[in-house]
């Protein structure tokens, strides 16, 4: 079972929230997207796995994306190095969990300390099938985009399923002015 995303037209906020949430450093994120069916299942979607990276594509340091349709990404992967210097690789999705065995390491390189450990983070763009092998682990967050239902809660929040959990990201409130919390949520949200 599958179900249509509406927060796609709007990712870049909920996925900010998402990290800040996971407490994951921007700088130590790799964001590995695998890539949706070709078939009717989004044919009516607003919104596409293109769409939803070229919002968060200006925060990422490194993006692999999953593919069996390479030449459909190719200009995406030239528009994004011109406009934010960000390197695309472009792999077939039987590699998926062959490229990475455990924990992935930067070596230390400009702005990097020696041997400090990426966090991955898998947006499963699609529609069937199970969760890809080799997601799961310790600094590996999966987070299934048509698979499960994000839900809206309270206040603007919604509700994302990462792996076996939920995090509830924060809205964005449309007034400059901060949202109304009691003492419990001051303490959860705290930063």
């Amino acid at each position: 079972m599958s179900y249509s995303n509406i927060f796609l037209r709007e990712f870049a906020p909920v996925f900010g929230g998402i990290v800040r949430a996971l407490r994951i450093s921007p700088r130590l994120l790799a964001v590995e997207a695998v890539d949706e069916e070709s078939g009717d299942c989004s044919l009516f979607e607003a919104a596409d796995i293109k769409d939803a990276l070229k919002q968060i594509a200006p925060d990422l340091n490194f993006l692999t994306i999953y593919t069996e349709r390479p030449a459909y990404f190719r200009e995406f992967a030239e528009t994004m190095y011109e406009e934010n210097g960000l390197i695309i690789t472009i792999l077939p999705k039987h590699c998926m969990g062959k490229r990475y065995r455990g924990n992935m390491r930067r070596n230390g390189r400009a702005g990097y300390g020696k041997n400090e450990l990426l966090q991955r983070l898998v947006l499963d763009f699609e529609w069937e099938g199970g969760c890809p092998g080799n997601v799961f682990g310790p600094g590996n967050y999966y987070i299934p985009i048509h698979k499960k239902p994000w839900e809206k809660r309270g206040n603007l929040d919604i509700a994302v399923p990462i792996g076996y959990n939920t995090v509830i990201v924060k809205g964005v409130p449309d007034s400059g002015k901060k949202p109304i919390r009691d003492r419990l949520e001051e303490a959860f949200y705290r930063e």
